[in-house]
């Protein structure tokens, strides 16, 4: 009986691990396709949004995806530079304030103001992820400072044992010689 409850949660075990593997598939296989959109194609839904949410009129579609796409290769050329965090989000900041500016000669008074709305919310998920990146950095840091301690506390520990197991040798040595006197 034993035997074939164990078969059982066997098959099933494998199910389970089947079904797991497909969903990471599938979460992997979004994950990519978002990471291969060209640089058109992205800038084209960036525009969309946009038209959605302010209510664009053709002529500020057109002039709105020009502008999205001249920001955004401004900071795909930003971020290959290869300088620091800080400097290419200061870069990044910098081109988000000239982009903002050519969206208010643009863009009417109300969606203006309701881009900004959508700037700022932005900044925040931003803001937020970079904290996380930070967060993620330091602790990651700590973990191999620990380790290190951990493994020169180990070397400590194998030192002093072998101290004293140098030490007992030594007091047995010294008992045997008591011995013999």
């Amino acid at each position: 009986m034993d035997k074939k409850l164990f078969k059982g949660s066997h098959w099933f075990a494998l199910a389970v691990s089947l079904v797991v593997f497909l969903f990471c598939a599938i979460q992997v296989s979004a994950q990519n396709y978002q990471g291969y959109m060209t640089l058109e194609q992205k800038v084209k839904n960036q525009t969309d949004n946009l038209k959605n949410d302010v209510k664009l009129t053709d002529r500020q579609y057109q002039e709105s995806y020009d502008i999205f796409l001249k920001y955004t290769k401004d900071e795909k050329d930003i971020q290959n530079r290869g300088k620091s965090r800080k400097a290419t989000n200061r870069a990044i900041k910098s081109s988000e304030k000239e982009k903002t500016q050519e969206f208010k000669l643009v863009l009417d008074e109300n969606q203006f103001k309701e881009y900004k709305k959508i700037v700022k919310a932005q900044e925040e998920r931003n803001q937020i992820a970079e904290d996380a990146i930070v967060a993620k950095e330091k602790a990651a840091k700590a973990e191999l400072k620990s380790k290190k301690a951990d493994e020169k506390a180990e070397k400590a520990n194998e030192k002093a044992e072998k101290a004293r197991e140098k030490s007992d040798k030594a007091v047995k040595k010294a008992n045997d010689v008591k011995r013999y006197y």
